[in-house]
This record gives structure tokens, C-alpha cells and sequence, in this order.
């Protein structure tokens, strides 16, 4: 955030604490472009553009059109390709994987399963 004031309002943090735009800061914070390192870490599908997205969609697209006219599986309807993952996908998925990884152990001792057992 501090890097993202600087950049975008060349404001320097940190602000004293009896600053009296503290309001103020909160809605420049608030209003930060998607551009910014803090939004795109609140919200990981904003590491790519409007144009990347629909550059991924278009790739996936041509991907189905060639499955469908070009293999056997597609003529049969089989084995479809999946979409390329966006960011907010793939952070999604990493936050499951890890929330799964921290609840193994709890799992295990429900389960009755020795530690680093199967």
C-alpha cells in the first residue's frame, strides 16, 4: 500500500497518527486503480486486462473449434478442453489447496490415520 501511494498520489506513508484526513486516506486507499499491487492482491483476476481476458477466451475458443471438427473425441463429444485458468482461478485454487493442507492433520487424527501414514 505504501508503494501504491507513492506511485499513484505521491503521498508518503506513514501518515501521523493525529492526521485529520484519516477519511480522506481511507477512500484513496479505497479508490486505488486496478493497476495498483494492492488491488490486484485483494483481487487476483485483476492481474490481467479486460483484453487479456477475452485474449484467454478466444484462445480457449479456437482450442474447442479445433477439438470439435479436428479429432475423433470431439466429433464423439469427449474428453472437451478445459479453459486456461484465470488468476483468480488459480489463487483460488491455491488457497483450497492450502486450507486442505492445513486441515490434514485434523482429518488424519478423525480419521484415525498415523501421522505421515496412509
Amino acid at each position: 500500500m505504501i508503494a501504491d501511494f507513492r506511485q499513484f498520489y505521491c503521498i508518503d506513508l506513514p501518515l501521523e497518527a493525529e492526521d485529520v484526513d484519516c477519511a480522506r486516506w481511507g477512500l484513496l486507499w479505497h479508490a486505488l486503480p486496478r493497476e495498483s499491487r494492492t488491488a490486484r492482491r485483494q483481487s487476483p483476476d485483476l492481474e490481467w486486462s479486460a483484453g487479456e481476458h477475452m485474449l484467454n477466451q478466444a484462445v480457449y475458443y479456437l482450442h474447442m473449434l479445433e477439438w470439435r471438427l479436428c479429432t475423433k473425441d470431439g466429433q464423439r463429444g469427449r474428453r472437451a478442453p478445459q479453459p486456461p485458468k484465470t488468476p483468480g482461478e488459480r489463487a483460488n485454487a491455491e488457497r483450497r489447496r492450502a486450507n486442505a493442507e492445513s486441515a490434514r492433520a485434523d482429518i488424519d487424527r478423525i480419521l484415525g490415520i498415523e501421522e505421515g501414514g496412509a
